[in-house]
């Protein structure tokens, strides 16, 4: 499953529009235009597609959980770190 079918399942199961999915990112931080979410949320046959990278979608998670339950300023923020296991 892509980052993409995870925002777009998100986006339909809360029913929230392109600009509310805008202002869940920037609660974490990250400005994305409508034209990128626009992109990320088209099917991956679909002309104009483009994938969502992790990093954004770790964003839009925490944003998410700061938009429903709200952001508790006593808590560092939090640092992304991006690990590979490969084992063979």
């Amino acid at each position: 499953m892509l980052n993409n079918d995870v925002l777009r399942s998100v986006r339909y199961m809360l029913d929230i529009n392109d600009r509310k999915v805008a202002d869940i990112f920037k609660l974490a931080g990250k400005t994305v235009s409508s034209d990128d979410i626009t992109a990320f949320l088209k099917r991956d046959d679909e002309a104009g597609f483009e994938l969502c990278p992790d990093e954004l979608m770790a964003s839009f998670l925490d944003g998410l959980v700061f938009h429903l339950r709200g952001k508790d300023e006593s808590r560092p923020a939090l640092r992304l770190s991006c690990r590979l296991r490969t084992t063979w």
